[in-house]
């Protein structure tokens, strides 16, 4: 009879035993004899025949429901048994003390009783006197569950079994209170309310994952364990089925999630599985917590669980229920939770008395429950949607939600919210929605447009004359008169127009940052990245105070100073800055002006971290920036082959030669094709491939081919550039590596002569450059030493102290500086420009740049050599050439001249005449004549002599 009992049938019956419990006996009578069909009406009778007679209060009705429909529904009348008492023994456990009964059965304290140790838990007895079948399944259900559950914040399974035909579990037990009772007891804050909801929630997703759903969700169900005595003695006693099965650690506060017993198995859409399991104890259910679809029967899944959280939610932060009052009727309660409206968090005054008999032992209302208007009312709001399809879709993004609140952070749904409640109403009140809304959209749309529009132009037109008026004064400011006759460069004309323009536009930071913004760009382009950099600072902050950290303008802001550390090859600030930007930008919607930033800022951080060394992390760059670029061009563009040179600079920096010449000669074919606009950047594709062709030794990359680069180069963008400035310093660097001193000096004092009063002064360009061409005059004349040394000592002292330069640039300049002091025999001076470098805790990145670490290496087994410790300089050298042999292939001339070193240090001992067949092995077959050549032919003939020092 159980099994043909269908939703419908209990539901009916639920309603009807509610109704006629509170009626006196001659008219519950004579109810029951007008009741259809008469079956209904039999199996209500046999419920209602073991009521005492007289008035009955609703909640006594509601208690025995259960009992009495799972009578009902076995259609067998309970045995009596003894009742179970202190002493009892339920395998290894003794009964000490009962903590609470329930529909299901009791709950005590046991012992341990079988001498293996001393210890405490919780038994869960099932009442033999409801013993039908399917309180039993639901009992052997709930032990399968547990079983499962290991989560922190889930009581704990220790055994199960039966004895003498009574079913019983062994629970984790943990003295504490009810979630209610311990924020009520403590007065807990909104805050600290909210942080344990999280815990609950985050043990009920572990449940989810387990694909159990709780179905029973309410706070008597939840106990918190605490490390000092109750008001009432050494632990607070719970009622019903929570009694004692406590929180987590002692002392902790933690949460412990109870009561699995109306659990259900999801299936694999979510939905829960066990259906007949659902109609036999689904009367359990708390309709105050339930979700609408538990009270109506239908299709339960994880949203009944996020719906119930929402209500412990809406209640902590209240202090009362979102739909009824406590002490209402089964009846009332469902009537309210299927049909009334939640008021919002921000109009509750925490006044919940419900009626006679109601239980006012809720958490009460927080002390600052005003702080829940906007995001969190949000959030309750989200989670008590009566359709399931309209709350959050996992317990995850309903703590996320959480969380953001409690970091004050937004959250997901506050937009959301107030649209859903104006689709509630329009649905109510449709007609006149509709009517009001066409009026209301005719009378405000034109005025709204009108408004703003005016708004706007009156905005742009004041600040386009605020612009043109500093403008027209800019301009005037070059007059020769004011200058003594001396036509002004515009370097002049701005440097005198910054100094002013703080307080010229102070008080109107709109107009202010649009000037600011054109003379950051200005001084760039001007290669001034000193002035530059602090006037992009200024921009940012700006930007931030007047329109906020995430605003638009305040990222491109940072993206722009971002490029000027890219264009300084300051790896590390680029980092800096583009990192935090990376969540927000990578949210932008495809085709947006903020997608383009967003892969701007990839291209910059690929180049970056292969500047760091941080090759995952700009291959991860590489991951996410090909997708955009294959969606953004298409093959044709010369913006696709172009994203090449990105790559080229991570594979350069590997030390992949042949990958890095293969992905930039790939461009070749877009150079005739590039748009006008694109001819800066053809430019610096063939100087990428002339750099990696003159490492490799190919013929292509010739001096000519170099000169005549910086020639376009100076052509398409004026004397003294920084691309050409850059080229001939490439130059100069080829000159040096293949031991042509005299001729790298020539491009230095080239380049010091082309370079504009208004050059770089920026030491991150300057001090690299400067150390460069001291180290190419040193090498040319070591005669001289007296003139170079001075100099020397003065890029050391500023090198040492300025915070401007950093990351690659930096060890450049210590790199050279070091050559220079051992090539000029000045030791100290070598030694300390290596020391910084040798720092690996206050230069961390450099551990793990293999090249510039080899150099390094390099040079302190030189710097040994010198002072006659042949032991270090062994290992020094040796370093050098196991960390260029652990590159990806060989690196042509550093490797050989590495090796050769190596095989000059190793005179004398058995190993230099492997060391040096090694080093003839690895000399490139395409130098040409190398100074180095003379050192190969004296270690040959055994008269060498370490006058090679710094050359190497």
């Amino acid at each position: 009879m159980a099994a043909g009992l269908q939703a419908t049938d209990w539901q009916r019956l639920s309603a009807l035993y509610d109704e006629l419990a509170e009626l006196p006996p001659a008219a519950r009578e004579a109810r029951l004899a007008a009741l259809q069909p008469p079956e209904l009406a039999a199996r209500l009778a046999r419920m209602l025949a073991s009521l005492p007679d007289g008035d009955l209060t609703a909640t006594a009705g509601v208690a025995g429901f259960e009992q009495q429909l799972a009578a009902a529904l076995a259609d067998t009348p309970g045995a009596t048994a003894r009742a179970p008492q202190a002493g009892d023994r339920f395998g290894a456990w003794c009964l000490a003390e009962l903590l609470g009964e329930g529909g299901m059965g009791q709950v005590w304290r046991a012992e341990r009783a079988d001498g293996l140790y001393q210890g405490e838990a919780a038994i869960k007895l099932l009442r033999d006197d409801v013993a039908g079948g399917g309180l039993a399944a639901r009992f052997a259900r709930e032990r399968a569950l547990l079983g499962r559950l290991t989560h922190p914040g889930i009581a704990r399974l220790l055994d199960a079994g039966e004895q003498d035909g009574r079913a019983f579990l062994v629970l984790e037990y943990v003295a504490g209170r009810t979630l209610s009772e311990h924020v009520r007891a403590h007065d807990l804050g909104l805050t600290e309310r909210v942080r344990l909801l999280v815990d609950v929630a985050r043990a009920v997703e572990h449940a989810h994952a387990q694909l159990i759903v709780h179905r029973d969700l309410k706070p008597s169900n939840v106990m918190l364990d605490e490390a000092y005595p109750s008001p009432a003695g050494t632990r607070a006693v719970p009622r019903g089925d929570a009694a004692a099965l406590g929180s987590g650690q002692a002392g902790g506060g933690r949460t412990k999630l109870l009561d699995f017993g109306i659990a259900g198995l999801l299936d694999d859409s979510g939905q829960q599985a066990d259906s007949q399991l659902t109609q036999l104890a689904g009367r359990r259910l708390t309709p105050a917590y339930a979700a609408p679809e538990q009270i109506t029967g239908g299709a339960i899944g994880v949203a009944a669980d996020i719906y119930s959280l929402g209500v412990m939610l809406y209640e902590l932060a209240s202090g009362q229920l979102p739909f009824g009052k406590r002490g209402l009727s089964r009846t009332a309660l469902e009537h309210a939770v299927l049909h009334g409206q939640a008021q919002r968090l921000s109009r509750t005054t925490g006044a919940d008395t419900g009626g006679p008999g109601a239980d006012n032992a809720g958490p009460g209302r927080p002390r600052d429950a005003d702080r829940a208007a906007g995001d969190l009312e949000a959030v309750a709001a989200k989670a008590l949607r009566r359709d399931p399809a309209e709350r959050y879709a996992s317990v995850g993004s309903f703590i996320d939600d959480l969380e953001h609140w409690l970091a004050q952070r937004p959250v997901s749904v506050r937009a959301e919210d107030w649209r859903h409640r104006v689709r509630l109403w329009t649905r109510r009140n449709l007609a006149l929605a509709v009517g009001a809304a066409a009026v209301f959209a005719t009378l405000s749309a034109g005025l709204a447009t009108s408004l703003w529009q005016r708004n706007q132009a009156q905005a742009a037109a004041r600040q386009s004359e605020e612009v043109t008026r500093y403008l027209t004064e800019l301009l005037a400011s070059a007059n020769p008169d004011r200058h003594g006759g001396r036509v002004p460069t515009i370097f002049d004309v701005l440097e005198k127009s910054r100094a002013e323009l703080r307080q010229r536009f102070a008080g109107d930071d709109a107009t202010y940052t649009r000037v600011l913004d054109v003379m950051v760009a200005t001084y760039s382009d001007m290669n001034r990245h000193d002035i530059a950099i602090p006037l992009a600072q200024e921009l940012i902050t700006v930007n931030a105070r007047h329109w906020g950290e995430s605003d638009e303008r305040t990222l491109t802001a940072r993206l722009r100073l971002a490029r000027i550390y890219t264009a300084l090859n300051s790896p590390l600030e680029v980092i800096a800055l583009g990192e935090p930007l990376l969540p927000q930008l990578s949210r932008a919607r495809p085709g947006s002006e903020q997608e383009n930033d967003h892969v701007n800022l990839l291209y910059q951080l690929i180049v970056a971290y292969a500047g760091a060394a941080r090759f995952a992390d700009a291959e991860a760059m590489h991951v996410r920036a090909w997708p955009i670029v294959q969606r953004q061009y298409k093959p044709a563009d010369f913006e696709y082959p172009y994203y090449n040179t990105y790559l080229y600079q991570l594979r350069l920096a590997e030390g992949r030669l042949l990958e890095a010449e293969q992905l930039i000669a790939a461009t070749r074919p877009s150079w005739a094709t590039a748009p006008p606009h694109r001819a800066r950047f053809v430019t610096r594709s063939r100087q990428h491939l002339w750099n990696v062709q003159a490492r490799l030794g190919r013929p292509e990359a010739s001096v000519e081919a170099a000169r005549q680069l910086i020639a376009d180069m100076d052509a398409l963008l004026g004397p003294g550039n920084s691309s050409s400035q850059r080229m001939r310093a490439d130059l100069a660097r080829h000159f040096v590596e293949r031991g042509d001193y005299a001729q790298a000096v020539q491009v230095h004092e080239a380049m010091a002569a082309g370079l504009p009063p208004e050059a770089a002064r920026h030491p991150t360009l300057r001090l690299p450059r400067e150390t460069a061409a001291l180290l190419a005059r040193a090498l040319a004349q070591p005669d001289r030493a007296g003139d170079w040394l001075p100099a020397a000592h003065r890029l050391a002292d500023e090198l040492a102290h300025s915070r401007d330069i950093s990351g690659p640039p930096w060890a450049e300049a210590g790199l050279a500086l070091a050559r220079v002091g051992l090539r000029l025999g000045d030791l100290a001076l070598a030694q300390r420009a290596l020391a910084p470098l040798q720092d690996l805790q206050a230069q961390p990145w450099l551990g793990i740049h293999r090249q510039l670490q080899s150099r390094v290496a390099q040079l302190a087994g030189e710097l040994a050599r010198a002072r006659g410790d042949r032991g270090a300089s062994l290992a020094g050298l040796r370093e050098r050439v196991a960390l260029l042999d652990a590159l990806p292939a060989p690196q042509g001339l550093p490797h050989w001249r590495a090796q050769l070193d190596l095989a000059a240090s190793l005179v004398g001992t058995p190993d230099a005449a492997a060391a040096l067949a090694r080093a003839d092995a690895l000399r490139p077959p395409w130098l040409q004549p190398h100074p180095l050549d003379a050192l190969r032919a004296e270690l040959g003939r055994g008269q060498w002599r370490p006058q090679w020092a710094g050359q190497f």
